[in-house]
């Protein structure tokens, strides 16, 4: 019964910020939702420049002498929809559906990232909890660029003892580091032209998995632009005349992309040509993709000739820079078998006005193999006349394994689940990242229920996975004060 009333505790919390449109970049309402609950429960609380809700609570009588905790998590969310279907994350809700197993949204990405974890954080805070002084810290933007938490004031965070974030995916594992990043674009302009091919073509691939690229990167699934890369790099390999119309895939630089389509303009004598090449291409790929992209679709079709189309210069570096653009791993760690070193994934291709826009996001386990990375992608993007722009660095963080707040997680997990808790790093990047680059004596750890597919319509969240992580949180901040 006691388990019921927590979990139904949570999804309330839950249904209520899923029913705020929550992008990236577009958090006010969140933010004054967030900053007007927490006022309500009597925090102290502000509001920053970057919209980042920043909430004091009082220790209880007599554990005023414990460290300060800091309970975190961000606020915004990955808006995608199935293809065709009519969302406007910045205005719409997201629609929730409970199997009793599983809760999942209506045909768009769910938001338990991170939105599980602030609605265990508002959860815990509304019930009877030991506890010295907490800090409540949710940010904003951390799926674009962790601009929340990369800005927050150090006054926030030097006096930080201990930080549990609320943003992992497996309940079983406690994080104790995660991949550095840094978010790059590639960017070409151009003239458009006047076509002069007739018969207009469509190639799109559809139906890949996707997923988030710090979790899936090494899963071997299909990015979508690298499949358009490769069908219009064998036509140019095969002496093929083409234009370009347009050229439009993915949805975020942190998600492989599931879908991409190209609009090409050709002759009528190679249209055939080009089909009979995109179905043997095809093979090739299922092929290579054998029992992970079950669903892959190529699907060609004819469709009215653009009128504008870029010059040839521009289409053939655009292609090169595409097949020669690793998107995958590079390495894997030498301390786990499943674990990256160094990745890349090309989340989105589009053009706007007259420039064609490609999003790349690295990551890596240490700050040295990211400017070795920077090094070679500059490089790049000068032989194939692109222009680099690099932003959002993150710093990567490096836990330790023995640390006490890692040693009582343990503990507490495996009192309350009989099951030995992992203790693993992520190739996924963590605002932890950034307050540990601030304040290197925090110790630090990432808990969360197990959240699957995220960054996709088809994330969904374990829901016999929640109770364990919010009595996981309520015995760790009772015990920190207890022990202090």
């Amino acid at each position: 019964m006691e388990d019921k009333v927590i979990l139904d505790g949570v999804l309330a919390e839950f249904s209520k910020l899923a029913e705020i449109p929550r992008q990236s970049q577009h958090e006010q309402q969140v933010s004054d939702y967030l900053a007007d609950r927490l006022r309500k429960m009597g925090l102290s609380v502000v509001q920053d420049a970057h919209n980042n809700v920043i909430a004091d609570k009082a220790a209880v009588a007599g554990y005023e002498d414990a460290p300060l905790i800091m309970l975190q998590g961000h606020m915004d969310m990955v808006c995608v929809a199935e293809k065709g279907r009519a969302y406007d994350p910045v205005k719409d809700s997201i629609k929730l559906i409970n199997d009793g197993k599983f809760l999942r949204a209506d045909g768009t990405s769910l938001g338990a990232d991170d939105g599980i974890g602030i609605a265990i954080v508002l959860y815990i805070l509304e019930n009877k909890l030991v506890h010295g002084p907490l800090r409540i810290i949710f940010t904003t933007d951390e799926e674009r660029g962790m601009t929340g938490a990369k800005n927050l004031d150090n006054k926030y965070i030097k006096d930080v003892k201990y930080l549990i974030n609320c943003d992992s995916e497996e309940y079983d594992v406690v994080t104790i580091g995660s991949a550095g990043s840094m978010r790059m674009l590639f960017s070409k302009g151009f003239s458009w032209e006047e076509a002069t091919e007739k018969v207009g073509l469509e190639i799109e691939v559809k139906n890949l998995l996707g997923g988030h690229s710090g979790m899936v990167i090494n899963e071997n699934r299909a990015n979508a632009i690298k499949i358009l890369a490769l069908i219009l790099r064998r036509l140019q390999e095969q002496d093929i005349y083409f234009e370009v119309s347009n050229i439009e895939g993915g949805v975020a630089d942190n998600a492989v992309a599931p879908h991409a389509q190209v609009n090409i303009n050709c002759s009528s004598k190679d249209k055939d040509e080009i089909k009979t090449l995109i179905d043997n291409i095809t093979g090739e790929l299922r092929e290579a993709y054998h029992g992970i992209e079950k669903d892959l679709l190529v699907l060609v079709k004819e469709v009215p000739a653009g009128a504008k189309v870029l010059p040839q210069k521009a289409s053939t570096d655009m292609v090169l820079l595409l097949n020669s653009l690793h998107s995958g791993v590079y390495a894997m760690s030498q301390l786990s078998p499943v674990l990256p070193e160094l990745s890349a994934n090309i989340g989105k291709i589009e053009i706007n006005g007259a420039e064609v826009s490609i999003s790349v996001l690295p990551r890596a386990a240490t700050n040295a193999s990211l400017s070795i990375i920077k090094t070679s992608y500059g490089s790049l993007a000068q032989g194939f006349g692109f222009k680099l722009n690099i932003s959002a660095t993150s710093p990567a963080w490096n836990g330790n394994p023995q640390s006490p707040l890692v040693e009582m997680a343990k503990s507490i997990f495996k009192d309350l689940t009989g099951i030995d808790m992992k203790v693993e790093s992520s190739h996924g990047g963590l605002e932890c990242n950034h307050f540990i680059n601030k304040n290197p004596h925090i110790d630090a750890i990432s808990i969360g229920p197990n959240n699957l597919d995220i960054h996709s319509p088809q994330e969904k969240l374990e829901l016999a996975t929640i109770v364990p992580q919010v009595k996981l949180l309520q015995k760790l901040v009772e015990g920190l004060a207890e022990n202090a």
